[in-house]
């Protein structure tokens, strides 16, 4: 949604409980009124209205009693009501207009308020017939809608407190039992009755501005839609657990242009059509402009707004309506089968049909019966139209005309009750005031602004208009008032250039003729006077001037122009000051009001004026103030005095008394607003003590002074002190005021008398409200006094009627007929209203009638109306203007041409004297120089000129520069690449423009630094913990330099040579040794972790855990936003992205532009180089060069332009200046001679030189006819030749794969730039998306920050806490390796104990030594050394039944003596190891008790870590809820996802279908299900490889064990070695290291002591200082997109082509080949012959009846009755059936929309015919030539020639066989073959009924008619004469259009020829049409003579018919004999299968 609306973004919905009206809010109320109910009868008498008058008035009531209503407003939407088939009604105002169609009849009914009618409805269906009326608040009664039943008007229901003042639109729902209402502002409430129970179901406030249509869905209960101004709603009704609630959702237009919407369909399946202000239709789903409808080509469907939609009962068909008076209907299928793209979402379809109704503005239709309708028309009028939309032409006719728009003005005639009323339509309308009959109308080309009537004194003839127009002409009109009255119809003429009024072309009479034609003004005319003495006519317009005209009387009266005279501002009013001649008042904007004096200017002739403009003699300026109205206010406490002992004691006394207090209200004062201008004063009129004036906003008078700039006295007009005063008229000599408002009343206020309109009465008025104002104070008093303010007219005697629209009628103007009794008001709804005058006293003086004329009028000089092809006609000014320049142009050119003679004369002359100076001798001749002088002076005065210049121009050429910097700095350097096209080079339409961006911004760049300077603030808080978790891995595997031994810290320097040997080798040692650890460390780190994961497995899984199994959504409740997820970042990361997409592009696209330039270069040496080889090869041999590309510097290099060149100013360049420098060259030539040139020599030779190689050999080589060459010369030539062809062909091909690599590069940019766009759109959209989400997260920051700091305090604790545990955990594991370390030295004892002890007879008893158990002082637990008791409790098992026990018997031997026999240095060994093992068992068990305290330690930091842990979960959950919080304000964020077509396949789910289907679903791509499909199978025969692996790998490790073993022998055996080795050297086995360093130690030691006490000579090395910092990144391009650049939208390429339009069809032509005429004669032809052998059918059954009872002659026959003759002359003939005609196929909605009447819908051939078409895949084109060639094989199905099956199978085959498909395969084509079937049926049905004709019952009727024809010819008369009384019957008792018809002319054509009166191509030739037509004449038929001769024709060509020539008698019998054949040959092969079986 693009997205600029009027009200908030994204749904509204509203829900109102139920209403119910009346509420009973006070019980005291139900005692006074009883509550309406359905049995509530209302009284007619309480529902009246009328005027209204003041208490005690001289006016009476009925004043103005209304007589008739003349105009209709027409521009109102939806302002008529279908009341039934004969009968409309409309709104007029306060009246309802019912006319009678048919009649004419006009009938009115006011409204019951009195206020305005809002709208008018009706249900007309049965039982809920109504006709529903809404009228407007008037005074103190409340809007009502009123329910009458119709034909008897009665009131059936009153519907109250549906709104606040007025409804605009009303709809009843398709059962008829609601009721929706639309009221107007200031609450635009909608609300919903149940109107028979009189009560309100719901009511809300429908939008905050106009709603102009509502409906109710026809198909979906409960729902209803809205539309109005800019916006669209949808509501829907449902039941709730608190009741019944309406819910509204405003429609969303997205990327569609905002617009009003006037039409609106709810279609079945939910969606919405409405229309749209450019004419097309949107289609609305979910609140969404789904898709919209467009003609082919993008045309729209409409030139102006649907107003309505019909829908067909089948649903395939939407009708639009619309304003430009089209109905088309729509093959709706199409729509709901397209599936547009989302960023076009437009679909093309033209109209299946259309009609039109010509010149009329359709604003609403309503159905009258069958296919016809009523339709508003807003240009004026009201129609009848036909909608059945296939006939060829429809039968449409305007039952009314009227305005079309508002009346300006009218005028009655004094001498004819004639009215004229001039509309802003440009209409000049006549209305007869007697009959009540539009005359004439004649429409304008201009719009009408005002219109005099000149008085008697003036036109004697009373029948001349000065009407002014919009366009500045005035015309004056002569009426013929008598030829108005004699018209019999309307006379209707559209007035324009090329047909004047009086034209003779014209089939009208002359009424009107055009006399005059003047155009005072260039703008609007506004206003026509003539002052009282008649010698001056004034006009002002909109071009601020008033034109004066001399006024010469006679008949008729002639118009001088004077001149015109500019006024400060335009004039609104203007009046003469009584018994002044040129002294005019004018009034203007901002309250200016002029008193001027008129020039006294004589009548001058046309040739002497040069100028029109005048200026006043004097004026006199008054400004007036806008003023307002208000009740005085009560005094506040500041504009109060101080209490004193005196108020005390009043307020005292007035608190005793016991009147009740009233409320305050005080006096109407008039406020003067100062700081505003005054308002347009719009009427002003003298009087004896100034000026009355009117201004506009102010209702009242006011009276000022000329010159005085304040208002003296003032008189608000009761109830309209806001309102704008729009007529006013003094009537009664000045005692009564006639006033006309905006609101359109008409009110009558009486003039204060003399008594009342004195300075006491003032006063005592004023002393009046100060007493009452004193008397509200109980005794205080103002703190100062108050001046008496201006003085007040009070209007007590005041009358009032609303006749008007109260919105839209403004009172224009208030016309009295001549004679007084008629009063006529017209306002700018385009109502006229007709008022009968009821008063005592006339209102007006008797006028001055004029005299009859006895003879004829003086002829008057006509003129026609002026052309304007040549543009708009001129004022006199301008044309005044034009002649004068055009005069002053003709006597300069004519200067200038006797100038330019001159200047001839004297240069011939000239020349030849310098020819005579040259033939003299060379000593005679003189120097001819032209003196210097001249030009010296012209080139100082040029110098000085241009200093001044410079000068002058010096500060505009800074601010010059300082906005091109600025534009340069603003608008270029920021962006990224300037705009360019670059075109191809052999298609130059092909052109490709790079992407407009700005530049990245500084401020984006530090935003960009800021946010990762943030994050990693975020993250260093983070890794804080991180550091001490990892302590002891860092401190592993940290190893650092070697460390220096502590004895050799603080060495002296200068060490001993011995000393530093020892150093230099511990040193190296100490290096090696060092990196031999490191070597070591590092094979060790290279070991493979059992528990690690394979190489990329981490990752992998981590993918997986993000990506499979189960998916958290954001709106489940565990959902947690990811860590990495940083909006900001990424905020700024996708802007980046989307920058450096576009400049990726933009470099490509201007690296082929510097391509570009490049191939131009390289295409001119091409070219230069051809240009060297053509001069050298055969010239037959010459190919022309490349073209070199054309390079447009505007379009591909245009900041070239920006460029700043000094140019110098050139003279123009014309034809006459360039013939002028040749002539100056010439003469300059021959003045002075020229020196001669000598032409350089080409040499003959020419040396072969490195510079001109070519030339130089091809000077030698080329051939010359004078010499001759020798062959070497010419092989040398032949062969430099072919080089060079060589070379032509190989640049030349070149330089064409130059050019195609160039525009191929450039066609492939052009597909990139539309991936570009399509890229960046979508992360524009997910920016959009990501601004949204950061608009919330700022709510939401300094919150979650707040908590989250309490959060990551309290987990510091925690993790404090949960170090200290790692702590210990940690140095348990370091207690539990040393305890695994000594648990594996005591295996190593117990393995060198074995091998100690192995094959030794005392092997048990040293095994029993050894294997002692340690025990622990007594002081210890013997709980803890029980795990090394019972770890050798298993050996020691073991141990006792070995060899020794056999051996030695049951003598145990004492261990503490070692016994005879044993080894002594076994028996010690076996000791020490015992020891060795006691020590470490003891080491372990002190590591058991370290390990319980830390355990201990432990439990303890576990308590307070989950009391920790408790408050830390409390505020994390503290912290979830708000984050919960924030993520559901997240999920609120409209997110734009594309998705395929294959992801949204979510109708297959159950629960998915419908518009919100993807609501509750979870979208996954295809590809990544596949792709987890696939992985399945990728694990499981992972699976299987890895049990493969598994059992190679546990092989593989059972070899390195037993490796690991022998190679652990082996280690120990070198540790034995090397043991051995180091007893020998140095005595015992001794680490060498340590020897050395103790050596190292006491040679250090020495050292120091014989060192000096002294510090260091000096330090090392000095500090290092600090780098410096890096340098700030290079400045990137500061260039930035404007904020007004658009978007490039997709190329040419996405657009759809657009399919060739359908060809147009010859309506003449019929479908099958037939002839219309042929078809109908054949057709009448045909049932005379059925009806003649239907009478020999029932004779032949009549004599088989008889013979059937021939044997039974006794039998008597039951006795026929026969008719009496008396009975068959009273048939009448209207009781034949208007439906006895074949029904015609129709393919058009023959039922309204919303109309719930069941018509049987007939198949329609044409669906069927394009059903076929589509099934076998063939264009709709071609839908005339399948039924042409379906029809023309059909008479052989009729005939039995052919089957059904055979002709069907036939087209297929041939049709699939044209169109490339497989004949072979049609059987598979069972659609097409069904579908042509089934038309075939239908063709054939339809032929067959045609030829059967009607039912019996028709027969019936007839026959009858037949018989009663038969009765009214008589039969003796010939055939001319019987014809015309047999058609004057059928006129008389049926309808014209029933005449046409087959069986009516079937009827007539029977009743005039039998056997006995045969018919004759003599009796045909002797019927004369004038003749019979005059027989109906005389039977009494009025119709049309058209019509009777049409009739007439075709009833002759019936007859002729029936005749049969001789080709047409020889064609029946070959047809009978083929026939009788084809009938024999079936009856035979009958009887052949009949023999056979």
């Amino acid at each position: 949604m693009s997205d600029n609306e009027p009200t908030a973004t994204g749904e509204e919905e509203e829900e109102i409980p139920i209403q119910e009206a009346p509420v009973a809010e006070e019980i005291e109320e139900e005692d006074e009124e009883e509550e309406e109910s359905l049995l509530t009868e209302y009284d007619p008498d309480d529902f009246l209205s009328s005027a209204v008058n003041s208490l005690d008035s001289t006016i009476p009531l009925d004043l103005f009693e209304f007589k008739y209503s003349y105009g209709y407003n027409c521009l109102k939407y939806f302002n008529l009501c279908a009341c039934d088939e004969s009968v409309v009604c409309w709104a007029a105002g306060s009246i309802i207009s019912f006319m009678d169609v048919y009649t004419k009849q006009t009938w009115f009914r006011r409204s019951t308020t009195g206020g305005s009618i809002g709208n008018i409805t009706s249900y007309r269906k049965d039982p809920n017939y109504r006709i529903a009326v809404a009228e407007g608040r008037e005074g103190y009664r409340d809007p009502l809608i009123l329910l009458y039943t119709w034909p008897q008007m009665d009131i059936d229901a009153v519907l109250r407190d549906g709104t606040t003042n007025a409804y605009s639109i009303l709809d009843f729902s398709p059962d008829g039992e609601l009721l929706a209402s639309v009221g107007k502002e200031p609450d635009y409430n909608i609300t919903i009755w149940n109107w028979k129970r009189h009560r309100i179901l719901l009511r809300t406030s429908a939008f905050t501005f106009d709603v102009n249509t509502v409906m109710f869905s026809p198909y979906c209960p409960g729902q209803l839609t809205t539309a109005g101004a800019a916006h669209i709603k949808f509501w829907k009704m449902a039941e709730t657990f608190t009741g019944l609630k309406l819910k509204g959702e405003l429609g969303r237009f997205g990327k569609t242009e905002i617009c009003d919407v006037l039409g609106v369909y709810p279609m079945p399946d939910e969606k919405v059509l409405s229309g749209c202000e450019w004419g097309n239709i949107l289609v609305w789903e979910a609140g969404l402009v789904k898709l919209e409808v467009t003609q082919r080509g993008r045309k729209s469907c409409h030139k102006a707004p649907v107003i309505q939609f019909m829908l067909s009962t089948v649903g395939d068909e939407v009708t639009t309506i619309s304003r430009d008076g089209c109905i088309r209907a729509w093959y709706w299928d199409t729509v709901e089968q397209a599936d547009p793209p989302e960023d076009d979402p437009y679909i093309e379809l033209n109209p299946v049909a259309e009609t039109c109704v010509p010149n009329c503005q359709i604003m609403c239709l309503k159905h009258q019966k069958n296919m016809y309708w009523y339709a508003q028309d807003g240009n004026g009028g009201i129609w009848t139209v036909e909608v059945e939309i296939d006939k060829i032409e429809c039968n449409h006719s305007k039952v009314m005309t009227c305005h079309a728009g508002g009346i300006v003005s009218m005028a009655a005639l004094r001498t004819h009750p004639i009215l004229i009323t001039a509309g802003e339509d440009g209409a000049l309308q006549a209305y007869n005031t007697d009959t009540h009959k539009l005359l004439a109308r004649y429409h304008f080309p201009s719009p009408i602004t005002c219109l005099l009537y000149p008085p008697v004194d003036v036109d004697d003839t009373s029948r001349i208009l000065l009407v002014g127009f919009a366009d500045g002409i005035m015309r004056t009109l002569l009426l013929h008032p008598e030829r108005l009255q004699a018209q019999t119809s309307m006379i209707n003429i559209r007035i324009h250039s090329a047909l004047s009024i009086h034209s003779e072309d014209s089939l009208n009479v002359d009424a009107m003729d055009l006399i005059s034609l003047l155009k005072p003004h260039s703008k609007a005319l506004t206003q026509i006077t003539l002052n009282e003495q008649r010698t001056l006519l004034v006009t002002c317009g909109e071009d601020t001037t008033i034109f004066l005209y001399k006024l010469e009387t006679g008949t008729p009266f002639t118009l001088h122009q004077l001149g015109f005279i500019e006024t400060p501002n335009n004039i609104a009013y203007m009046t003469w000051k009584p018994g002044e001649e040129r002294v005019l008042l004018l009034c203007g904007q901002v309250g200016l009001l002029m008193e001027t004096v008129l020039p006294d200017v004589p009548i001058r002739k046309y040739t002497d004026i040069t100028t029109f403009k005048l200026h006043f003699e004097s004026y006199k300026e008054t400004l007036v103030k806008k003023h307002f109205m208000r009740y005085r206010p009560f005094p506040t406490e500041e504009e109060l005095a101080s209490i004193d002992e005196e108020t005390l004691k009043a307020k005292d006394n007035t608190a005793k008394e016991e009147d009740e207090e009233e409320e305050w209200l005080g006096e109407i004062e008039l406020m003067e607003n100062e700081s505003m201008l005054g308002t347009t004063i719009t009427w002003a009129q003298y009087c004896d003590e100034g000026i009355w004036i009117v201004q506009r906003g102010t209702g009242a008078l006011l009276l000022v002074k000329p010159g005085v700039n304040k208002v003296i006295k003032y008189g608000p007009f009761p109830g309209a002190w806001c309102d704008d005063i729009t007529f006013l008229k003094f009537v009664c000599e000045g005692r009564y005021l006639v006033i006309g408002t905006n609101t359109g009343y008409i009110r009558v206020v009486r003039m204060p008398t003399k008594e009342e309109d004195t300075p006491e009465h003032h006063y005592l008025t004023w002393m009046t409200a100060t007493q009452k104002l004193l008397k509200k104070l109980k005794g205080r008093r103002l703190a100062k006094e108050e001046a008496q303010p201006t003085s007040r007219l009070d209007f007590f005697d005041n009358y009032y009627l609303p006749m008007h629209d109260r919105y839209t009628g403004s009172v224009t103007c208030l016309e009295f007929s001549a004679d007084g009794k008629l009063l006529y008001s017209c306002g700018s709804d385009g109502n006229i209203f007709s008022f009968k005058i009821n008063f005592t006293e006339p209102l007006l003086p008797s006028p001055l009638l004029p005299k009859q004329l006895e003879t004829e009028p003086p002829k008057i000089v006509k003129i026609k109306e002026p052309s304007t092809l040549e543009g708009e006609l001129m004022s006199h000014e301008q044309l005044k203007q034009k002649e004068e320049y055009d005069k002053m142009m003709a006597i300069a050119n004519a200067h200038k041409k006797r100038v330019r003679d001159q200047l001839v004369e004297l240069t011939s002359e000239y020349n030849k004297l310098v020819k005579a100076n040259r033939l003299l001798p060379y000593s005679q001749q003189i120097d001819i120089t032209l003196d210097t002088r001249p030009l010296a002076i012209q080139e100082q005065e040029l110098n000085e000129a241009k200093a001044l210049t410079r000068r002058k121009l010096a500060h505009q050429l800074e601010a010059s520069d300082l906005a091109l910097h600025k534009m340069y700095s603003r608008n270029i350097v920021q962006l990224d690449v300037y705009p360019f096209t670059l075109k191809a080079i052999r298609d130059p339409k092909v052109m490709i423009r790079p992407l407009r961006q700005k530049n990245l911004s500084k401020a984006f760049h530090d935003q960009l630094e800021e946010v990762y300077q943030k994050m990693a603030e975020a993250a260093s808080r983070g890794r804080r913990t991180e550091s001490t978790t990892r302590r002891v891995a860092a401190r592993k595997s940290s190893w650092g330099p070697p460390r220096v031994a502590s004895f050799l810290l603080g060495l002296p320097p200068r060490p001993p040579h011995p000393l530093k040997k020892a150093l230099r080798n511990y040193r190296q040692r100490l290096h090696r040794h060092h990196f031999q650890f490191i070597e070591w460390q590092e094979h060790l780190s290279r070991k493979p972790d059992p528990h690690a994961l394979p190489p990329g497995a981490a990752e992998a899984l981590k993918e997986a855990e993000a990506t499979i199994g189960n998916r958290l959504l954001k709106t489940q409740p565990d959902y947690v936003a990811p860590p990495s997820h940083n909006t900001q970042l990424h905020i700024c990361l996708t802007r980046k992205e989307i920058y450096e997409n576009k400049h990726a592009f933009n470099v490509k696209v201007l690296e082929l532009r510097e391509h570009k330039v490049r191939l131009v270069t390289q295409m001119k040496k091409i070219g230069e180089r051809l240009s060297e080889i053509r001069a050298e090869i055969p010239q037959r041999q010459v190919k022309p060069p490349p073209l070199v590309p054309h390079i447009d510097d505007d379009l591909e290099f245009p900041e070239k332009n920006l460029e700043i060149k000094l140019e110098s100013a050139q003279v123009p360049t014309t034809r006459a200046l360039s013939k002028k420098s040749v002539i100056q060259e010439r003469r300059k030539s021959t003045l002075y001679p020229q020196p001669r040139v000598r032409q350089q020599r080409i040499p003959r030779f020419v040396p072969v030189t490195e510079s001109q190689p070519l030339v130089a050999s091809w000077e030698l080589l080329k051939p010359r006819p004078d010499q001759e060459f020798s062959n070497l010369e010419i092989e040398i030539r032949d062969r430099r030749i072919e080089r060079h062809l060589y070379e032509q062909d190989m640049l030349l091909a070149d330089a064409e794969i130059a050019v195609q690599q160039f525009d191929s590069r450039l066609r492939q940019l052009q597909r990139e730039r539309i991936r570009v766009q399509e890229h960046n759109q979508l992360l524009e959209l997910h920016l959009y998306q990501l601004h949204r989400e950061m608009n919330v997260l700022n709510r939401f920051e300094a919150h979650e920050d707040k908590l989250a700091e309490r959060v990551y305090v309290k987990l510091m604790q925690v993790r404090g806490v949960q170090d200290q545990i790692m702590d210990c955990e940690h140095r348990i594991e370091e207690h539990f390796a040393n305890k695994e370390t000594l648990d594996l030295e005591c295996q190593e004892l117990q393995r060198q104990f074995k091998r100690l002890i192995q094959d030794n007879k005392f092997a048990d008893f040293l095994r029993r030594i050894f294997k002692k158990k340690y025990k622990p002082p007594r002081d210890r637990d013997e709980d803890e050394s029980s795990e090394s008791e019972s770890s050798s409790s298993s050996s020691e098992e073991e141990d006792e039944g070995s060899l020794d026990s056999r051996d030695i018997g049951p003598i145990r031997l004492d261990p503490n003596i070692c016994p005879e026999g044993c080894d002594k240095d076994v028996y010690d060994k076996t000791y020490e190891l015992r020891n060795i093992r006691h020590k470490h068992e003891q080491e372990m068990l002190e590591q058991d008790q370290l390990v319980e305290l830390l355990k201990r330690d432990i439990e303890a930091h576990n308590k307070v870590k989950r009391k920790l842990s408790v408050q830390l979960d409390k505020r994390k959950n503290e912290l979830k809820e708000f984050m919960m919080e924030k993520q559901s304000c997240l999920n609120d964020v409209d997110q734009v996802i594309v998705l395929r077509y294959d992801q949204i396949r979510a109708s297959a789910l159950r629960g998915c279908t419908g518009p919100q289907g993807l609501s509750n679903t979870v979208v996954f791509p295809e590809q990544m299900l596949a792709r987890l499909r696939k992985r399945v199978l990728e694990l499981q025969d992972e699976i299987k490889q890895q049990k493969q692996r598994q059992k190679v790998n546990r092989t593989h490790l059972f070899r390195m064990n037993v490796d690991l073993r022998e190679m652990e022998a082996q280690a120990q055996q070198l540790r034995a070695q090397m043991r051995d080795v180091l007893t020998r050297k140095l005595g015992r086995p001794r680490r060498v290291d340590r020897t050395l360093d103790d050596l190292l130690r006491q040679m250090a030691r020495r050292h120091k002591f014989s060192a000096t006490l002294g510090a260091l000579p000096q330090i090392l090395d000095q500090l290092q200082q600090w780098r410096k910092r890096h340098s700030e990144l290079e400045k990137k391009y500061l260039q930035v997109l404007n904020h007004y650049s658009e978007r490039l939208r997709l190329a040419a390429a996405l657009q759809a082509d657009v399919l060739p339009q359908k060809p147009q069809k010859n309506p003449s032509v019929m479908v099958g080949g037939y002839n219309p005429e042929q078809y109908q004669r054949d057709v009448v032809r045909l049932r005379i012959i059925r009806s003649q052998q239907m009478q020999q059918i029932k004779a032949l059954r009549d004599e088989i009846q008889d013979l059937r009872l021939k044997p039974l002659s006794q039998t008597t026959p039951p006795p026929v009755s026969a008719q009496p003759e008396s009975e068959r002359s009273e048939i009448y003939l209207s009781m034949i059936p208007h439906v006895s005609r074949q029904p015609k196929r129709k393919y058009f909605p023959i039922t309204p929309l919303g109309s719930q009447v069941k018509m049987v819908y007939d198949i329609n051939v044409m669906k069927l015919l394009y059903d076929c078409l589509d099934a076998m895949r063939v264009t709709r084109d071609d839908a005339d030539q399948l039924l042409h060639e379906l029809t023309s094989e059909l008479p052989d199905v009729l005939a039995g020639t052919k089957s059904r099956f055979e002709v069907v199978d036939m087209l297929v085959r041939k049709w699939l066989l044209k169109y490339g498909g497989d004949p072979s395969q049609y059987k598979k084509q069972t659609r097409a073959f069904d579908a042509l079937a089934t038309l075939a049926d239908r063709l054939i049905r339809q032929h067959v009924e045609a030829m059967e004709g009607a039912g019996s019952n028709t027969h019936q009727v007839m026959e009858s008619l037949e018989e009663a024809l038969k009765d009214i010819s008589d039969v003796k008369q010939p055939l001319h004469e019987r014809l015309g009384p047999a058609i004057a019957s059928l006129f008389h008792t049926t309808q014209s259009t029933d005449l046409e018809t087959e069986e009516t002319m079937t009827a007539l054509v029977n009743s005039l020829v039998d056997e006995e009166h045969p018919i004759t191509s003599e009796s045909i030739k002797q019927i004369e049409v004038i003749n019979v037509i005059e027989d109906i004449k005389d039977c009494g038929v009025q119709v049309p003579n058209e019509e009777l001769e049409h009739i007439v024709q075709l009833a002759i060509e019936c007859l002729r018919a029936q005749l049969l020539g001789p080709e047409e008698m020889e064609q029946l019998e070959i047809e009978m004999e083929k026939t009788i054949s084809v009938e024999t040959k079936l009856t035979s092969s009958r009887s052949r299968r009949t023999d056979e079986d």
